[in-house]
């Protein structure tokens, strides 16, 4: 068997010691081979058969299947759904919330409730937001570090802007809606019994406000964001743009922004501004807007579901964690389910099949009514696995091995 290990983002970034800056050389040179070797074999793809086949990533090698519905939300009280993730944690356990307008909570859903699906947790934000002056425009979830203790924390991102979303003539619709934006690091809290629903107040909220660098011209204005990522280990969180189509001609690229945090989170103190600054720009995989998004825990894959026929598309990285490595893979999944209104997405640590842990990926969808669907999309490889070990307690770090024979 050969195992690369994935160290925390912390120790390739902070303090790296003369060892560490030898083996992320190594690293970056392994991933510069990997990335040759997918060109390569895309190149020979396309060149044979004259399709694009489907996206394959470093975490999952051969692919996905076709969504399935795996469970059904029992409940109306998430009517809109707006972002996903798996606990690590707490196995059996996503985590979501609701859109712009409605109870600032989250919710946990089991999946070993019975039936499935159940809400078994709810934690609510309001004596948090309520000291505002907007309403919370919650986009996205993540989960990571918190930044100043060794524990989960759920990430929330108060990053939607209507107002800010830019038009095909790359202007703002309007500066009307407020500029406020928060970033919220909630402890996760420990779930045991799935047969009952736990309710409680946030607490130990890291939250700070998150600024735009602003000229008035793109790319340095604001915009509007439904997904947020957060690095493992807390340190950073980068917000990509939800962006309308180009006007003609069709088939020009539309350009995504993505922002990143300009410090680092452990390091800084809750209830500060945090400037924004810009760290890449993508085009949008079709033209279609971005609605969600979840980094592997490796760095190395980033997926991103979005909006209309509800697509989910892969990007990888050259260097773990670098977004200026970023490449665009491909189409993932389609939505062949008819998911109405596609929102968000999340990599699967729930632990339901273990073959699939951190490499299978859910889906959720905003319609307004309630009881959503939660899809799951499976890897179809099995010549990997992806192995957690304990480095702290609860916090657990995951590293890739790649199984051989």
């Amino acid at each position: 068997a050969v195992v690369v290990s994935v160290p925390p983002l912390a120790r390739k970034t902070i303090g790296a010691t003369g060892a560490l800056r030898r083996r992320s050389m190594g690293r970056r040179r392994s991933s510069r081979v990997a990335a040759a070797a997918f060109a390569v074999a895309l190149a020979v793809a396309v060149a044979v058969t004259g399709v694009l086949p489907t996206a394959l990533g470093y975490v999952c090698r051969g692919g996905y299947d076709g969504p399935v519905n795996f469970a059904q939300l029992q409940s109306h009280k998430v009517s809109e759904a707006s972002g996903l993730a798996s606990s690590i944690a707490n196995e059996g356990i996503l985590w979501t919330h609701e859109d712009q307008g409605k109870d600032p909570k989250l919710y946990a859903v089991s999946l070993k409730s019975n039936p499935p699906g159940e809400i078994v947790a709810i934690i609510d934000l309001h004596p948090w937001t309520k000291r505002h002056k907007e309403s919370p425009d919650f986009e996205d979830i993540a989960l990571a570090k918190c930044p100043h203790t060794d524990e989960y924390c759920i990430w929330l991102g108060d990053i939607g802007d209507n107002c800010a979303r830019l038009q095909s003539d790359g202007k703002p619709h309007s500066l009307d809606c407020g500029s406020s934006y928060y970033l919220y690091a909630v402890p996760e809290p420990e779930i045991r019994d799935h047969d009952s629903v736990l309710k409680e107040k946030a607490r130990d909220v890291f939250e700070v406000e998150l600024e735009y660098p602003f000229t008035g011209e793109y790319p340095n204005i604001a915009m509007d964001s439904e997904a947020l990522v957060v690095s493992p280990d807390g340190s950073k969180a980068w917000l990509i743009e939800k962006r309308l189509m180009q006007a003609k001609p069709w088939d020009r690229p539309t350009p995504a922004r993505i922002y990143e945090t300009s410090q680092n989170l452990t390091l800084v103190p809750s209830s500060v501004s945090i400037p924004l600054k810009l760290s890449t720009i993508i085009d949008n995989p079709d033209g279609v807007r971005i609605t969600g998004a979840d980094l592997h825990p490796t760095g190395e894959d980033l997926i991103v579901r979005t909006a209309y026929h509800g697509g989910t598309y892969l990007y990888t990285f050259d260097v773990p964690f670098d977004f200026k490595t970023i490449q665009f893979r491909g189409r993932l999944a389609s939505n062949s389910l008819r998911q109405p209104q596609p929102e968000a997405v999340t990599f699967d640590f729930t632990n339901v099949e273990p073959a699939q842990f951190g490499k299978a990926f859910w889906h959720i969808s905003e319609q307004s009514q309630g009881w959503q669907n939660l899809e799951y999309v499976r890897c179809k490889d099995d010549l990997q696995q992806l192995q957690v070990r304990g480095i702290m307690s609860p916090y657990r770090n995951v590293h890739l091995a790649a199984v051989a024979g």
